[in-house]
């Protein structure tokens, strides 16, 4: 694994900056058909001076960008990274490929103007299971002690055994005006940072226990244990779950928005079903929560 362009002209920066970090190292997304997603970053064997910081992207349905920035938010690494999930459920294939054209339009001036390093060509990881993790490869910086790659570990817990997070669904039940509208009671419960739910029709309802930066959330609503409430493009809901919804506490505000074009793509996000009946994959509830927005917002 050796330095691609653009990455031995960092050290001189990198080298500038005060102390380790390494923020955002990993994210981490659980989706109601039980299966959890955790991305992270590893250095190597840092000096102890360099400082980069990571983060993730949306890209496409089933890919995302995991971008690597120093401490001036000059992009150092970008490549993108692809999920894949067999037709069985049961094994998931992930795809590391070079950042190109789309993501340059994306992020212009990512690198204040030059090129971004990446991937020098297409790398299939091996496939895995439940349980276990694909590593990937990304850059060095000799001298400095950076041998940077990402480890991409997968989960599927049927009973939702993950904890932790602000927000949690548990078999919720979603009513539009008095009426019910969707839900689920066989799915998985999901809890993180940030939650969400998508509607056959409606579209997609992400939730935060306050503002988001940089996104047009309302406080709009409120929780009281396991029942949501919410006003938003003129129409009430009301959102009950089998249990409390605030991780850390009985009652809160909440912050939503609505994205009435959201649709859930990428078959690692549709429900795990037998081979047989795969082919008949249907436009059905799902809901999911994540540590980043990112995951879900271009």
């Amino acid at each position: 694994m050796k330095p691609h362009n653009g990455i031995v002209r960092r050290a001189a920066i990198l080298i500038g900056a005060a102390g380790l970090a390494f923020a955002q190292s990993a994210s981490t997304i659980s989706l109601s058909n039980s299966v959890e997603l955790r991305v992270e970053a590893s250095l190597g064997n840092p000096t102890g001076q360099e400082k980069l910081t990571v983060e993730l992207a949306r890209a496409s349905g089933n890919s995302f960008y995991r971008i690597f920035r120093d401490h001036n938010n000059l992009v150092v690494f970008a490549y993108e990274l692809v999920v894949d999930r067999s037709a069985g459920g049961t094994d998931f294939r992930f795809t590391a490929r070079p950042a190109m054209t789309e993501f340059a339009a994306r992020f212009p001036n990512a690198d204040a103007g030059k090129p971004v390093p990446s991937l020098s060509s297409e790398q299939r990881l091996r496939a895995v299971r439940s349980g276990e993790k694909a590593e990937v490869g990304l850059f060095e910086i000799p001298g400095m002690g950076l041998r940077v790659s990402d480890s991409v570990h997968v989960q599927v817990n049927p009973n939702g055994t993950r904890s932790g997070g602000e927000i949690r669904f548990t078999g919720v039940q979603v009513s539009l005006n008095g009426n019910p509208l969707a839900g689920e009671t066989k799915r998985a419960p999901v809890s993180g940072r940030y939650a969400m739910f998508y509607v056959p029709g409606k579209g997609g309802y992400f939730f935060s226990t306050d503002a988001p930066p940089g996104r047009n959330f309302l406080k709009a609503g409120s929780v009281d244990r396991a029942r949501l409430r919410f006003n938003i493009d003129n129409d009430a809901y009301e959102v009950t779950a089998a249990a409390p919804i605030l991780e850390h506490s009985d009652s809160g505000e909440i912050w939503v928005f609505h994205d009435p074009a959201y649709r859930p793509s990428g078959n690692w996000t549709q429900a795990l079903q037998p081979e047989s009946s795969f082919s008949a994959v249907k436009d059905e509830f799902f809901a999911a929560a994540a540590d980043s927005l990112n995951w879900w917002f271009r």
